[in-house]
């Protein structure tokens, strides 16, 4: 159940994360890249697969864990949560993850989505216009459930399957 007001939320607060991105410094490449943008499709495919059910799973813990089926208010917080910490922790792992140097690599990423996570985590606790407040343990849960399967599984399968596609695509002639 995601309203409008969610909606436009989730856009403009990821959205100053996803722009911030754009002004990391990279080194250029001395010569033109070739990229091979299908087995990164199927990647994000698969990674795609994995976060619709693991957002299905938390919203089941949300409808008879914490008994939001009842409460439609607190049911629309639940999912702007869920949409917005899965949102921002996916994008630490694109950029770093666990595996690759998360520490180093997108240490600036998570500065920037600090800014975007105290706002998400004030209006789960306070609430606003049809996001009615949630206790702050189930924001916490939310959070570590999010975190956990971004920054732990999701991060492993990615890099098993990059691991994967290299390997094959190393082998062929």
């Amino acid at each position: 159940m995601i309203t409008r007001l969610s909606v436009v939320l989730l856009v403009f607060m990821t959205d100053f994360v996803k722009i911030a991105l754009s002004t990391d410094r990279v080194r250029p490449s001395q010569k033109p890249e070739s990229w091979n943008i299908g087995p990164l499709v199927a990647v994000a495919a698969v990674l795609g697969l994995f976060m619709l059910g693991e957002s299905l799973g938390l919203l089941a813990i949300g409808w008879h864990g914490f008994d939001l089926g009842h409460h439609d208010g607190q049911l629309r917080t639940f999912t702007f949560q869920t949409l917005l910490f899965f949102a921002l922790f996916s994008l630490l792992s694109i950029r770093g993850g666990a595996r690759s140097g998360l520490r180093v690599q997108a240490g600036c990423s998570r500065q920037r989505s600090l800014p975007t996570l105290v706002p998400g985590v004030v209006i789960s606790i306070y609430g606003l216009a049809e996001l009615a407040p949630l206790p702050l343990s189930q924001t916490v849960s939310v959070i570590a459930y999010a975190l956990v399967c971004s920054l732990v599984i999701n991060d492993f399968a990615k890099v098993a399957l990059l691991a994967r596609l290299q390997n094959s695509a190393a082998t062929r002639p």
